[in-house]
């Protein structure tokens, strides 16, 4: 319902001022929740998050390993048959939780944490939500039905992240990868024009050949044109991928788009790639631990996974 990216909503900032509420101030935030690549999304705690410019306000009241189940919150008293007024010591005004649209989403639209209730709240927001249906919503006020059908739209949008958190398994442009790939077969010479037509150093066709990446276009071509095929590329592991929807990369997800003039769900899809790709190499059979993979290739890339986005 916002619009801005940046650390904390602009507009919940003037009103913490307003309300001589500091503690909403990005440096006392900080103090109070770590840096970025320590966020751990728990039950209880409220997230700003964002999706293709759609910001909104969530409650978490489950967290599982790549998903949440939330409620919107907006920063006003609207006391209604699906909603839970609080009296919130963090913005310094009434805060609403909208129960009756509790839904699952995925944890790659959180983008940082801005507060936390008890538990005891959460337990009555579950059972605000449980027994709302939509024959209690009727003789609703028209202005709440009006910000309960936005809410539902940024739920909406939130919800198409899911399938981008997932990277592409086969080549771009919507061609079928190949398996017709005689890789016993394959001699320098057909390698040696692979690499001159796309530019590429030799290694870099290779791990195109080994199914590091998905392939662009261009490069499915050049594979199709030279070779008669192309490989098809293997999806890095389930536990990176979950990995790498958690807000604490969000920053260094971000950095790596800005760097690489991609959009954030490809940022991610080449970061978990790449990642994956090192970790074969260093790990060998063993199971790599995902975080610290990815702050080793943060550092070897010069990124900052505690990074403002």
């Amino acid at each position: 319902m916002f619009g801005e990216v940046g650390a904390v909503p602009k507009n919940l900032l003037r009103l913490a001022e307003r309300a001589a509420a500091p503690q909403m101030s990005a440096m006392a935030l900080n103090r109070r929740f770590g840096p970025r690549s320590a966020w751990a999304p728990a039950s209880g705690q409220i997230w700003r998050a964002v999706h293709e410019g759609c910001t909104a306000l969530l409650l978490l009241v489950a967290v599982d390993a790549d998903a949440v189940i939330a409620m919107p919150v907006t920063v006003d008293r609207i006391e209604n048959v699906d909603t839970l007024v609080l009296e919130s010591a963090a913005f310094g005004v009434p805060v609403t939780v909208w129960a009756g649209l509790r839904r699952s989403l995925p944890m790659c639209v959180l983008d940082r944490p801005v507060d936390d209730v008890a538990a005891d709240v959460v337990r009555e927001a579950e059972r605000v939500a449980a027994v709302v249906d939509r024959a209690s919503l009727s003789g609703v006020a028209a202005g709440v039905l009006e910000i309960r059908t936005e809410l539902e739209d940024d739920l909406a949008a939130f919800e198409e992240a899911r399938a981008e958190a997932a990277p592409p398994t086969s080549v771009a442009g919507g061609m079928e990868a190949g398996s017709g790939i005689d890789f016993d077969a394959l001699d320098s010479a057909a390698l040696d024009e692979a690499a001159t037509r796309l530019n590429a150093p030799l290694a870099e066709v290779l791990d195109l050949l080994d199914g590091k990446r998905p392939l662009t276009s261009t490069e499915a071509e050049v594979f199709r044109v030279v070779l008669g095929a192309t490989p098809a590329a293997a999806p890095p592991a389930a536990g990176l991928l979950a990995e790498l929807t958690h807000p604490r990369w969000r920053g260094l997800i971000r950095e790596h788009r800005r760097r690489s003039g991609l959009t954030e769900a490809d940022a991610r899809s080449a970061m978990a790639y790449a990642v994956y790709g090192m970790a074969a190499r260093q790990t060998g059979g063993q199971s790599p631990s995902w975080p610290q993979r990815i702050l080793l290739w943060a550092q070897a890339h010069q990124l900052d996974p505690d990074v403002e986005a």
